[in-house]
C-alpha cells in the first residue's frame, strides 16, 4: 500500500516539475496542492464515517437478532412474520431516504449514500422474503423467493451496488429451485435443475454484457458461477450424464473465451480457464476409469491449466486494445462502479 507520505512527495515533485517547465506558476502549484490535500482529507473522513456507520448498523442489527432469537420460539407464527415485516419496512424507508434525490429528482447521489441505500434495500428484500416464508410455513418457498427477487431487483435499480446484484443472483437461483421443486422436476435427478441453472447463467451474462449493468464484473461473476455449476450438475446423477457434463462445461468455457474477444472483461477469461481446467481432467479420469494415479492426474491438471492460461494470454494479446473494446465495464457517470 502506498503511504500518504509517499503520495505527498510524489505529488510535490510532479507540481515542481510543472513549475520548472513553466506550465504552472508557483502560486498555482501551491493552490493545486492545497486543493488536493483538502479533497483527500474530505474523502478519508467520509470513508471512515461510512465504515463506522456500517459497523454501528451491523452491531445494532446483530443485537436485535440476538434479542429476538432468545424469545423466537415463544412467539407465534404471525408475530414472527410481523417482526420481520417491520424490519423490512424500516429498512426500505431508510433506503428510500438515502437515495431520495435519485428516486424523486433523478439527481446523482454520492457513492456513500448509494452504498448505504443499496445495503438497506438488500436487507429489505431478505427480511420481506423471510417474513412471507414464516407466514406461509411450511406450504411453499416459491412465493418468498419471488418476492425477494422482485424487491432485490427494485432495490438494485434504485441504488446499484455489487451487494445488491449478488442478492439478485441469490434470489434468482433460489426462486428457480423452489419453482422446479414445486412442480416436481427435481425429485429424482439434478439434470433438469442443472440445465435450467445453466440457462439462467446465460441470461445473467447477456444482461451484464448487452444491458451494460453498472456492476458488470459482478454480473458476469454470477453468470460464470451459474453456468459452470449448471454444466457440472449432471454429475450429481452419477455416470449416466457424465459425457453431457464434460461437453457442457467445455462448451461454456469455450463460449466465455470466445466472448472475451469482443468484451475485454477479465471475469470472462477466468471463467473460460476454470471451465477447461475442470472439464478436461474430469474427462480423462473418467475415460481411463481412474487408471491414472493421483500424481499423474495432478500433472494433467497442471498441464491443462498452463495450456488454458496460455490460450487466455493469446486471446488477450490478439484482440483489440482494452481502451477500444466494445465492452465497457460500466457507465462512468453518476459515480457507479464497474465491480
Amino acid at each position: 500500500m502506498v503511504s500518504a507520505r509517499t503520495t505527498d512527495e510524489t505529488r510535490t515533485r510532479a507540481l515542481q516539475a510543472l513549475v520548472t517547465r513553466g506550465t504552472l506558476s508557483p502560486e498555482q502549484a501551491r493552490a493545486v496542492e492545497d486543493a488536493l490535500r483538502e479533497a483527500e482529507g474530505d474523502g478519508s473522513s467520509a470513508r471512515w464515517t461510512e465504515i463506522v456507520g456500517f459497523v454501528g448498523g451491523g452491531l445494532v442489527f446483530a443485537g436485535a437478532v440476538a434479542l429476538v432469537a432468545a424469545s423466537w420460539e415463544d412467539l407465534d407464527r404471525l408475530l414472527r412474520a410481523g417482526l420481520l415485516l417491520v424490519v423490512a419496512v424500516l429498512s426500505g424507508l431508510g433506503g428510500i431516504a438515502a437515495v431520495s434525490g435519485r428516486l424523486l429528482r433523478r439527481e446523482p447521489v454520492p457513492d456513500t449514500r448509494r452504498r448505504v441505500g443499496g445495503t438497506l434495500f438488500v436487507l429489505t428484500a431478505v427480511t420481506a422474503a423471510m417474513a412471507l416464508g414464516v407466514a406461509l410455513e411450511p406450504d411453499t418457498l416459491t412465493a418468498p423467493a419471488l418476492l425477494g427477487l422482485v424487491l432485490a431487483a427494485a432495490g438494485y435499480v434504485a441504488a446499484p451496488t455489487a451487494v445488491g446484484l449478488l442478492s439478485c443472483g441469490a434470489f434468482s437461483v433460489w426462486a428457480l429451485w423452489s419453482a422446479m421443486e414445486a412442480v416436481g422436476l427435481i425429485e429424482n435427478e439434478m439434470l433438469p435443475y442443472g440445465l435450467a441453472t445453466l440457462a439462467l447463467g446465460l441470461v445473467w451474462g447477456a444482461l451484464a454484457l448487452w444491458r451494460r449493468l453498472p456492476n458488470q464484473r459482478t454480473g458476469l461473476t454470477v453468470s460464470a458461477a451459474f453456468t459452470l455449476f449448471g454444466a457440472q450438475a449432471p454429475l450429481f446423477d452419477g455416470d449416466r450424464y457424465a459425457l453431457l457434463a464434460y461437453a457442457l462445461t467445455t462448451a461454456v468455457a469455450v463460449l466465455y473465451l470466445a466472448v472475451y474477444r469482443w468484451w475485454r472483461v477479465w471475469v470472462l477469461i477466468v471463467a473460460g480457464v476454470v471451465g477447461i481446467t475442470i472439464a478436461v481432467p474430469e474427462a480423462i479420469w473418467d475415460w481411463t476409469d481412474g487408471a491414472i494415479g493421483g500424481a499423474l492426474l495432478l500433472l494433467v491438471v497442471g498441464l491443462v491449466l498452463l495450456a488454458a492460461s496460455g490460450l487466455g494470454i493469446l486471446l488477450h494479446r490478439g484482440g483489440p486494445a482494452a481502451d477500444a473494446s466494445r465492452g465497457p465495464t460500466g457507465p462512468t457517470g453518476g459515480g457507479l462502479p464497474a465491480a
